[in-house]
């Protein structure tokens, strides 16, 4: 009986070793195949790094329509407004009038420091006969150097009188001339903040104009097309649910860029002899930059971005390779790059998955490629 036990646990143990060993050889082979897949080559698709004139994306940006000359007209004295002939959307004319204060108190002033400078011209004609007067005698002897000095400081104080008088007087007549405003330019009148015989004081605005013969589109341009942006540029200007765009100029470029919003001011002016547009519309902008010609390019597929920097895989001698590079942009599914390639290398577009430097790479034809080359056979 005993012998039977041993010999039981003897098979049971003969048969253990059989399925661990099997086993062993099972997880080796899976280890060989694994290692073997690992080594095999991978398959890829690959482009070349081609020279082409490309045209650069346009640059997008949105603004507001603001007239070249604009200007709050504002009462220059206090008082009534005795004209007031314009009204929104009235065309005037350089020099026409825009409004007129009540004048008859500043037409008493005047006079009254007119009679006061007359006053001071008499006084200082007698003070200067006695100042001379003085001087003689006091020559011959005949007068004091106290009366001659007497002479001489009233002379001084009409001289001075009489600069003051004419001081008022011309503050007296500017006050005069201000009572009246005219229009600087040509121009529209835009608004009319007062109504006449109202009563104003120095300061107040009365009416806006502006000159709508040209609008300048004002916008703001991210910080990366800084440099990129000259008066040379082909602009195109649109306006909201309007079918029909402008062209515009580039009046004005902000060498600064705003540190807040990481932007800078791009001024684009418009003809508006026609006066179609108005001030404080909403625009849209299309930078068009110039084509850019022999460039290295590869599809946008073969290119990758990581920590801040960009690179692809280049194929040579059948294996794979990271390559940094300097992209310079992107248009139509190419970028065209400014450093880190040549014409003629192999960039993988597909199957960059898992590779490492050096890894073995196969190529694969492209699918019309390869249907052309079954169909000549």
């Amino acid at each position: 009986m005993k012998r039977m036990l041993r010999r039981s646990i003897a098979i049971l143990i003969i048969l253990s070793l059989m399925l661990f060993s099997a086993g062993c050889e099972k997880d080796k082979d899976a280890h060989r195949t694994e290692t073997r897949d690992k080594m095999s080559p991978r398959s890829v698709t690959t482009a070349t790094v081609e020279l082409r004139n490309v045209q650069p994306s346009s640059a997008q940006a949105t603004g507001t329509m603001v007239p070249r000359r604009h200007t709050d007209l504002h009462a220059l004295v206090d008082g009534q407004i005795e004209k007031l002939p314009v009204d929104i959307g009235e065309r005037v004319k350089k020099g026409q009038l825009l409004f007129k204060i009540r004048t008859v108190d500043y037409r008493l002033s005047l006079q009254h420091a007119e009679a006061n400078l007359a006053r001071a011209r008499v006084v200082i004609k007698d003070k200067k006969r006695e100042k001379d007067r003085m001087q003689n005698l006091f020559k011959a002897g005949s007068a004091s150097e106290q009366l001659r000095d007497l002479a001489i400081t009233a002379y001084e104080e009409a001289e001075a009188a009489l600069k003051q008088a004419q001081a008022a007087r011309d503050t007296a007549r500017q006050f005069l001339i201000d009572c009246t405003v005219n229009a600087h330019y040509d121009g529209v009148v835009t608004a009319r903040y007062v109504e006449e015989g109202e009563y104003v004081k120095k300061g107040a605005r009365v009416v806006e104009i502006m000159d709508l013969t040209i609008l300048n589109a004002e916008m703001e341009l991210p910080e990366r097309y800084a440099g990129k942006i000259d008066q040379n540029l082909p602009v195109t200007l649109s306006f909201g649910s309007r079918s029909e765009s402008v062209a515009g100029k580039i009046v004005a470029v902000n060498p600064k860029v705003n540190p807040a919003n990481r932007t800078f001011l791009v001024k684009v002016a418009v003809d508006n002899k026609n006066g179609k547009l108005q001030a404080g519309l909403f625009c849209s902008a299309s930078f068009q930059f110039p084509i850019r010609k022999n460039q290295l390019t590869i599809p946008s597929a073969a290119l990758s971005r990581d920590e801040g920097y960009s690179a692809v895989w280049v194929v040579k001698d059948g294996k794979a390779y990271r390559r940094k590079v300097r992209e310079g942009g992107i248009t139509n599914g190419l970028v065209w790059i400014l450093d880190g390639l040549k014409a003629g290398d192999l960039v993988i577009t597909k199957g960059t998955s898992g590779l490492i430097k050096g890894s073995e790479v196969v190529i694969e034809k492209p699918k019309e490629k390869a249907k052309d080359e079954e169909q000549k056979k």
